[in-house]
């Protein structure tokens, strides 16, 4: 999908898959959602559940082989996806559209939000009243971050940003942090003014970005110079970069912040990293081109999103083996897992649908 650019030492500012494995087949597609328009106006660890009380409830466990329950038609190319807090709310990137789809889980019912350019990839708000949408065209114009108000289902405003941003992600203290692929930096920014704020260098082609849940740490994973850079979020400095095994893609931290899991997209391989000395703890052979990655909300099992094989490598986090492998649509792009933990929403980019995985038992 992206060609791989040798890379070098640069400081700035999923496991073995047995052969002839089967996987699971997958239904067939679901009627296309009703859809209406709104016009504009002018990552990666779950998070907790909790009852009404406001008490934590502990994440159900997790499957190990989760369980294709429905797919539905989407757009032209879905790609970004993430879901609401309250797990009752879909939100989807359509690269191939200039259209964001907001889907209610329960009716399949859509609503778009029109953006000025192509929608790549996804962001919200911790308390899921803002959106956030890198945008970027395929000759590297238009590149922006679009904001939405997801009450509202409109555009409150677009920012300009550096050269191709890819996948965002809201800090825990709810700035908006930016990879700008080919700009080799992090840009900050500020979700009251929506100003940019600071800029971070870091190696060629940053792709993710991932916090630890105490806020302390980031994770970016750049793709074309192989390595992830270890970012002190108090005083924004890279406090150091190292090497993985090939074109990092996406990055996930386990809910306990132990575990920093890195899919290289070239090596059809996953690695699994402790988070405090970026030691190698694991390292697997997935499917063809890993291109996403999720955790369980229980913090068991990897969701790995095998763009070239149409398929889902779950990884046992504990001893780092392949535990199954699921069908999903064509072309598979990238995976979101519900705050509750019980569904898994994955975009087939090339069959223009959404798979949809139960991840726990009913």
């Amino acid at each position: 999908m992206l060609a791989l650019l040798a890379g070098g030492s640069y400081v700035g500012v999923r496991f073995a898959l047995a052969r002839g494995e089967r996987t699971e087949a997958a239904p067939e597609r679901t009627v296309t959602p009703d859809r209406t328009e709104t016009q504009p106006e002018g990552g990666a660890a779950s998070v907790p559940a909790t009852d009404p009380a406001g008490t934590e409830v502990p994440a159900p466990p997790s499957l190990a082989k989760p369980v294709v329950v429905d797919r539905f038609d989407l757009g032209q190319e879905p790609e970004g996806v993430t879901v609401s807090p309250d797990s009752k709310t879909l939100f989807v990137a359509d690269q191939n559209s200039k259209d964001v789809h907001i889907v209610d889980v329960a009716s399949k019912k859509v609503d778009v939000v029109k953006v000025p350019n192509t929608p790549r990839f996804l962001a919200l708000s911790a308390d899921g009243g803002r959106l956030y949408v890198t945008l970027f065209e395929n000759n590297f114009t238009g590149n922006g971050l679009a904001v939405i108000d997801t009450a509202k289902k409109s555009l409150v405003k677009t920012i300009r940003t550096g050269p191709r941003p890819f996948e965002p992600a809201v800090a825990p203290d709810g700035t908006v942090w930016v990879p700008i692929h080919n700009g080799a930096r992090v840009e900050i920014y500020d979700p009251q003014s929506l100003t940019e704020t600071a800029r971070i260098s870091v190696p060629p082609n940053p792709h993710w970005i991932v916090f630890t849940p105490d806020g302390a740490t980031a994770f970016t994973a750049n793709h074309e110079s192989s390595q992830i850079s270890v970012v002190n979020v108090a005083d924004r400095l890279v406090r150091k970069n190292f090497k993985v095994g090939r074109s990092p893609h996406a990055l996930a931290v386990t809910p306990d912040g132990e575990r920093l899991v890195v899919t290289n997209y070239d090596l059809d391989t996953v690695e699994v990293y402790d988070t405090g000395d970026q030691r190698l703890i694991h390292k697997v052979t997935v499917g063809k081109e890993p291109q996403a990655v999720m955790i369980s909300a229980d913090g068991e099992h990897a969701y790995i999103v095998n763009e070239g094989s149409d398929t889902l490598s779950v990884i046992a986090l504990d001893d780092g083996k392949v535990v199954s492998t699921v069908g999903v649509g064509d072309s598979p792009r990238v995976n979101a897992i519900s705050p509750d933990g019980r569904r898994l929403y994955v975009t087939d980019g090339g069959a223009k649908t959404v798979t949809v995985l139960r991840t726990t038992e009913e």
